[in-house]
């Protein structure tokens, strides 16, 4: 079973529209609500994938219990929540034909006594036999109270109990994950490039290797995705593309290539090429749903002759 912590999970709400403008009225065509926050999402595509999965982290009030009530139709999804006071957030996305927008809360402030609930909540999970935890995913943005130096708590707990650990985050909490030691990194070009202040994706994910993360693997949104490990002290990497990118809602894909990654290389000890060439299928079906957290089976296995692997030179 993998667990999928969510420090920020929240309640996506889905608008559809059929034009977005700014200052104007709109008329929505159609509400979706859907149990959210990354880890949330991963869980339900790892459930799609066949692989059984937790959710975990803070959740709260009457949100919280929309969030958990909704999870619970979702087969293959279990449910190992920290309780804390505040509600837990939403978010809203407007699709329109021509792409997403997003509005995301804060979320809920989390205390002293509620973090110390997070670190033993995940510890007790790791020491179950029952179900046995094989790899742990933490994605998301961190709620306030909640800091890098604490994520990187969270991560030193799956190293001490060696469970591998997979992290998808942004700013100072990514630079924290990767002086860590987690096994995986995977935030997207933008965020690699704002947490290192390097140039290119490619130096940005020799950068965090560099500080203590076993692979990297930037999302470049339609120009695929780039993945870089360290063996005996040299990097390699590689890009994975559709030639032909597939248009359509991208809020969920990345969250699609944290399951992927956490199934292959955590569990099954995937090689990373071949990693990213399922990641890149599955995420390309993802951006055809209409919300997070769903993927196609079907077109993932008709995408993944399609992608093109390139090996590239590593300084």
């Amino acid at each position: 079973m993998i667990l999928t912590l969510t420090p920020n999970p929240a309640l996506d709400l889905t608008y559809e529209v059929d034009q977005a403008r700014v200052h104007a009225e709109h008329r929505v065509r159609r509400v979706r609500s859907a149990p959210g926050g990354k880890g949330v999402n991963v869980a339900r595509v790892l459930a799609q994938l066949g692989r059984p999965a937790t959710c975990a982290g803070p959740l709260g009030g009457a949100t919280g219990e929309q969030i958990r009530d909704l999870l619970r139709a979702h087969d293959g999804v279990r449910q190992a929540w920290t309780p804390i006071a505040g509600d837990s957030r939403r978010t809203v996305t407007v699709v329109a034909p021509d792409g997403a927008t997003g509005f995301h809360e804060p979320g809920p402030a989390l205390g002293p006594a509620e973090r110390e609930a997070l670190v033993a909540g995940l510890t007790a999970l790791l020491s179950s036999a029952s179900p046995l935890v094989t790899a742990v995913t933490l994605s998301g943005s961190l709620p306030p109270g909640l800091s890098g130096e604490d994520l990187a708590q969270l991560v030193g707990v799956c190293r001490r109990n060696d469970r591998p650990v997979l992290v998808d985050t942004s700013g100072p909490a990514l630079l924290a994950a990767a002086r860590s030691g987690a096994d995986v990194l995977k935030p997207n070009a933008a965020e690699a490039l704002e947490a290192t202040g390097t140039h290119t994706p490619l130096e940005a994910a020799l950068a965090l290797l560099e500080i203590g993360a076993g692979a990297v693997v930037c999302s470049l949104g339609p120009e695929g995705m780039l993945g870089v490990r360290r063996d005996n002290g040299s990097a390699h990497g590689w890009r994975a593309r559709l030639a032909e990118p597939i248009a359509g809602n991208p809020t969920g894909a990345g969250d699609s290539v944290v399951a992927v990654l956490a199934a292959t290389v955590l569990v099954d000890g995937a090689e990373l090429p071949e990693a990213l060439r399922r990641a890149v299928a599955v995420s390309a079906s993802a951006v055809t749903r209409p919300v997070a957290g769903e993927i196609d089976l079907q077109l993932a296995d008709e995408l993944m002759p399609a992608v093109e692997i390139q090996e590239i030179p590593c300084p």
